[in-house]
């Protein structure tokens, strides 16, 4: 780690200061104008049924994670319910994020590099979306850092305290998501790799490891329930285009996700730029500023190690990997130091432009990445509201039915599948006057489909209603193998004919 006596502390504070700034407007900027989708929804269910230690320590059907930010909404929502104050929280760990990357990075370079990664991780499009959600995995972001950085100073340092902090953390980390222990697996790896260096810090990293593997195994009954109830292996892939393989383009779209984050779609000629800018720095700072034989090799194991057991494993959804985020950004604000003064604000200005207009998109809700779930729910709500009557039977269609019937505040039947078919044959055997049919779910596009043909024999429609217009609906049909909806929600109410 290289001294830079150019910066004095007050500038440096100064600096960081006005990074977290601006990472906490970015953050908190129209925070409570999306409406909660299902996710979230879980999670508040969650927080509300911790009622006692079994319940924090139990599985629950429909989730698969573990309980610690739950519990730590379920006393943050005593400040309210509201969107804006529910998501506050997650928003505050994504700040401190910003601050203990710069931490973090300083163990391994030098003062610029540091809060140029500490920039990145403020302005990420990629984790924008997740530090503004009611969801574990901003969190999961912080104490993987935190990880990180007692990690390397325990190994530096061996120093009781020091160990007392890493084992909490990661106690904490493995309850708050599982991929926590890609973390661990990475470190004890690293470890193995630099025995020859570290050989003499082997004993109180065992026994630190040894009281967080003891500390699991209270869970150990409801992890091996998660892992069943969502037997990764059981699932099908996610239908990829097949180019040079299916495990290739999945490791490229997670990078690509880190790169330009998720809310530029994959064919738009800037997210290409923005790509080749952010690996252009990569390969700089792997070629001309990291040796491997010191501790910077353990930034690279945390990037890569991760997202190929998750691949091999079946298990690859880039946000299950926010964790790699920032440790990713720490070497892409090296190499950026690393390249020739012009070639370096070209980069700037691609990098910068390109974020920007990725979270213009996800402000606006245009142009989202291809598994959004930010739908306007309440808008939908209000329109049922006003427009349903007492005598007319609703058919919600696929999961999208849960933070419907939130906003909409009675129950709204869901139904997919054969049991969608099969209601809708009901209705029309059974000669129901009205019937409304809310599409709320792409997986569902099909079905949906179907049950307007079946309805359209007997039944008129009397009045429709469409939100979230999708552009690129075709394009995503084409690229990724799947049925996506020209809207996001749509609601169609049918009356049988005379």
């Amino acid at each position: 780690m290289s001294m830079d006596t150019s910066w004095n502390t007050k500038r440096i504070y100064l600096v960081l200061f006005s990074i977290l700034l601006i990472g906490g407007c970015l953050r908190f900027y129209q925070l409570g104008e999306k409406s909660l989708w299902t996710d979230e929804l879980v999670v508040i269910s969650n927080a509300v049924n911790l009622v006692d230690i079994k319940s924090f320590l139990a599985h629950t059907r429909g989730d698969d994670l573990p309980r610690f930010y739950s519990l730590l909404f379920k006393f943050w929502m005593f400040l309210g319910d509201s969107e804006f104050t529910m998501r506050t929280l997650s928003v505050i760990f994504g700040c401190l994020s910003i601050l203990v990357t710069y931490a973090v990075c300083r163990l391994f370079f030098d003062i610029k590099t540091s809060l140029s990664a500490a920039f990145l991780t403020a302005i990420s499009p990629f984790l924008l979306i997740y530090d503004r959600e009611i969801r574990m995995y901003s969190l999961f972001a912080l104490f993987s850092l935190l990880s990180t950085y007692f990690f390397i100073r325990s190994l530096r340092e061996d120093r009781k305290g020091l160990w007392i902090f890493y084992t909490v953390i990661n106690v904490l980390n493995i309850y708050t998501h599982y991929y926590a222990f890609l973390v661990l697996g990475v470190q004890g790896l690293f470890v193995v790799l630099r025995f020859r260096d570290y050989k003499k810090i082997l004993k109180p990293w065992i026994v630190a490891n040894g009281i967080i593997a003891l500390a699991f195994t209270i869970r150990l009954s409801a992890f091996i329930q998660d892992v069943a109830y969502h037997a990764p292996w059981a699932l099908p892939r996610e239908r990829f285009p097949f180019v040079f393989g299916k495990h290739v383009v999945e490791f490229f779209y997670i990078f690509f996700s880190l790169s330009a984050g998720q809310t530029i779609l994959p064919w738009n000629p800037l997210a290409v730029l923005i790509c080749l800018a952010v690996f252009a720095c990569f390969a700089v700072a792997v070629k001309k500023g990291i040796s491997f034989s010191q501790d910077t090799l353990y930034l690279v194991m945390l990037v890569f190690i991760p997202v190929v057991i998750g691949i091999v494993f079946r298990i690859s959804m880039p946000r299950y990997f926010i964790f790699a985020a920032p440790v990713f950004f720490m070497l892409i604000a090296r190499g950026f130091w690393l390249l020739p003064k012009k070639v370096m604000v070209i980069t700037a200005l691609i990098i910068v432009t390109g974020w920007s207009y990725g979270i213009a998109n996800y402000y606006q809700n245009k142009q989202f990445h291809i598994m959004a779930h930010v739908d306007p729910w309440r808008e939908a709500a209000q329109f049922l509201k006003e427009n349903v009557k007492n005598n007319e039977e609703i058919v919600g269609i696929g999961i999208g039915v849960v933070p419907l019937r939130h906003y909409y505040g009675s129950s709204v039947p869901g139904f997919s599948g054969e049991a969608l078919i099969k209601k809708v044959r009901e209705l029309d055997e059974a000669g129901t006057g009205k019937v409304w049919l809310v599409y709320t779910y792409r997986e569902e596009y099909e079905n949906w489909l179907k049950s307007r043909d079946i309805l359209s024999k007997n039944y008129s429609v009397l009045s429709e209603k469409r939100w979230a217009h999708d552009p690129d609906f075709a394009l995503k049909k084409k690229f990724f193998k799947r049925t996506f909806a020209p809207y996001r929600i749509a609601a169609e109410l049918y009356e049988r004919k005379k």
